[in-house]
């Protein structure tokens, strides 16, 4: 092999890497970075010990299938999951903060704003940390948003975001 296809063969193999690469983190990214798809253990436990596995089911209907984030402001990472009440079939989250082992259920059931008692619309969710969701729900509001907050959507279509105030889940619309 002569030196110019020495510089060929490297230029590919460069090429090559960079690919993989991007490649590689695009792949990530679109699986929800490092968002697991499997529920971790401390929810499944704690939703058989308390018995909520009598009337919801853990849903993975959607991906991801369940989110993280400081929901209630505490600092400590809490985790949303995709619900299924049992007996009507209605969607939902359950909301697990972590300081408290305390379970609120939004949909599935119980009405939330808008959203009602069924969240099988919902398409699209994600987390929306603290200080953007202030800046969206306005003035008035922001100093009730105790934490991070979930934003629900049906695609091109309704938005909302979903953010604790100390004693509950608030429901604030975004678009229709």
């Amino acid at each position: 092999m002569n030196e110019q296809s020495l510089g060929i063969a490297g230029k590919i193999m460069t090429f090559m890497i960079v690919m993989f690469i991007a490649l590689h983190s695009l792949t990530a990214a679109q699986s929800g970075g490092s968002q697991s798809s499997e529920i971790p253990e401390s929810v499944t436990t704690v939703f058989k010990t308390a018995g909520l596995d009598r009337h919801y089911e853990l849903s993975s209907h959607m991906k991801p299938s369940h989110l993280k984030g400081d929901f209630d402001g505490d600092r400590k990472p809490d985790i949303a999951v995709l619900v299924k009440e049992k007996s009507a079939s209605k969607i939902g989250i359950a909301v697990f903060h972590s300081s408290t082992n305390n379970v609120v259920f939004i949909g599935a059931g119980t009405k939330l704003g808008n959203g009602g008692d069924n969240f099988d619309w919902m398409d699209v969710w994600s987390v929306t940390g603290k200080t953007a969701a202030a800046k969206q729900v306005g003035k008035p509001a922001a100093a009730l948003v105790k934490g991070d907050a979930l934003h629900v959507e049906k695609s091109e279509s309704a938005s909302a975001l979903i953010y604790w105030n100390g004693k509950r889940y608030i429901w604030r619309q975004l678009g229709d």
